[in-house]
């Protein structure tokens, strides 16, 4: 999946909840269940804005250097 693919999905599900793209970043960051496609899309966002996952010291997605 591409970032346009992602965004599509994102912009979808956000619509969904009456919500923005940024408010379901946040809330998946913090831990909102969310079906397979959209955590997929989730993840290929986080890497297009430049983390990578990293899951050490209970870590998540963390800023390249």
């Amino acid at each position: 999946m591409k970032i346009k693919g992602a965004m599509t999905i994102l912009n979808k599900r956000a619509e969904f909840y009456g919500k923005t793209v940024e408010w379901l970043i946040d809330a998946i960051d913090n831990g909102f269940d969310e079906g397979v496609k959209v955590l997929q899309a989730y993840e290929v966002y986080k890497m297009d804005q430049g983390y990578v996952w990293s899951g050490i010291n209970f870590e998540t997605w963390v800023k390249k250097d």
